[in-house]
């Protein structure tokens, strides 16, 4: 049996440990390599440390190994994960500080807006290098893409490299938890056919207990979020509250104005409708939401780390080591593996023909069938006009932030600004532009 490498670029507080679990459920991977790189020692200190003792509680012979070396990371690697964030928290929060200066507030802006144009510009540079080094080292490995925003880089690898990439997001697994708890299903006999763009993906079936309930799913919904909650459910696992603490106010609305419903919930979809969180909405508050905070944020990795380290000192066992973390990474890479053509609810690739009324070269999130010939999409046929019209809006601007990236284009930043639903004073967009660029300067060396 084949000795397989699994390389993390990255060493993610949230994420790493999460994937490397359900590695372990893998009979083939059994024995495999897994290394854990990144540019400083002490998240590798700690990733890897937390991984050999999931390792040692699931009772595989997986090797676990740190590096600072990329070129050691990606030699000969079978599969690599992308959780990486040029300039991390803090130039985030620089980005912040000029677009709250002009008007501009979201709840995530990792996906849409004029700071996930700036944070896809920082990260794709750093993406297209990491590929490049995969095309001499490891050329017929996969990239599997954690980082946001994802469509766009996601797309500039698919375009500019030789590398096959698939970008991997775990919100679908909100609507399938929904509808599990909608119709008294187990989850694994839930599907959920889901279509747009990541983050703005739309329900276009519902089956649960071998029955079709697409027809009345949205009486369904209505009559199911209308019901009291039966106290306060929580969950140790940050994605697992993800699903819990969706309230589904602004998804409602949203479902009843557009005849679908929209699978990133209410915080992601907020920010391709700008209008529920203004001002009028008290900034989200009438749906529950608030802007990002980056202080809050900054402490959920504090105890995300405090968490790991507290396992590595024996205080405790890491918890949930039964159950997957909805990341689908491994469905990806048993489905390569085994040629078992597993498919996967969510996958952002190219279209290719996918959604008829989408361009072929636009990345989208929809579902694909896996095996050792690549990621194939399932034929959807025609979205309806009112959706197509709002992901082909966002595929274009994730076109042009791409190009913006690699060429150093100002102009074409512009054209993805002045598209983007977030831009609230088309007025100071040249300003506001400027100011981004000039705060993120050191991250952005092609826009001197």
């Amino acid at each position: 049996m084949k000795n397989y490498k699994i390389s993390f670029v990255g060493a993610s507080y949230l994420f790493c440990h999460r994937v490397f679990k359900d590695l372990t459920k893998i009979e083939e991977l059994r024995d495999a390599t897994v290394v854990i790189h990144d540019l400083a020692e002490e998240p590798i200190r700690i990733v890897t440390g937390v991984c050999k003792i999931m390792n040692r509680i699931a009772g595989t012979n997986i090797k676990v190994v740190g590096t600072t070396s990329r070129k050691e990371a990606l030699k000969d690697a079978d599969f690599v994960m992308i959780c990486i964030n040029v300039g991390g928290a803090g130039a985030d929060m620089e980005v912040q500080k000029v677009c709250r200066k002009y008007g501009v507030t979201y709840p995530a802006g990792d996906t849409i807006g004029p700071s996930a144009i700036v944070r896809s510009m920082r990260n794709i540079e750093a993406l297209l290098s990491i590929a490049k080094d995969m095309e001499r080292f490891c050329p017929d490995a996969w990239m599997i893409n954690f980082t946001n925003p994802m469509s766009q880089l996601t797309l500039a690898v698919n375009k500019y490299s030789k590398i096959k990439c698939v970008g991997l997001c775990h919100e679908i697994g909100k609507v399938e938890d929904l509808a599990a708890r909608m119709y008294s299903a187990e989850p694994k006999n839930v599907s959920v056919v889901a279509a747009g763009v990541n983050h703005f993906t739309w329900v276009l079936e519902v089956w649960a207990n071998g029955q079709n309930r697409t027809k009345t799913f949205h009486d369904d919904f209505n009559k199911f979020v209308d019901k009291p909650r039966k106290g306060k459910r929580t969950s140790r696992d940050w994605v697992e509250q993800e699903k819990l603490s969706e309230s589904w106010k602004l998804s409602r609305v949203l479902f009843d104005r557009y005849g679908l419903l929209p699978v990133g919930g209410d915080r992601h979809s907020s920010e391709f409708f700008p209008y529920y969180f203004g001002k009028r909405t008290g900034n989200g508050k009438l749906f529950g939401m608030k802007e990002i905070d980056f202080p809050a944020r900054a402490k959920g990795r504090a105890e995300s780390k405090a968490r790991l380290e507290s396992w590595i000192a024996g205080k405790e066992d890491p918890w949930d080591m039964d159950k997957p973390s909805g990341e689908e990474a491994h469905h990806i890479i048993t489905s390569v593996i085994r040629n078992s053509c597993h498919v996967n609810p969510a996958v952002n690739i190219l279209n290719n023909g996918c959604m008829s009324n989408i361009p072929d070269d636009h990345c989208v999130e929809v579902p694909a069938v896996v095996g050792q010939y690549g990621i194939k999409p399932l034929s959807l046929g025609k979205l309806p006009e009112n959706i197509v019209a709002l992901i082909g809006r966002m595929g274009s601007i994730y076109k042009y932030t791409v190009e913006a990236a690699v060429t150093g284009d100002k102009k074409l930043v512009m054209k993805a600004l002045v598209l983007d639903p977030l831009l609230q004073e088309y007025e100071n967009a040249d300003k506001l532009l400027n100011e981004l660029i000039e705060s993120q300067k050191k991250y952005l060396p092609k826009f001197k």
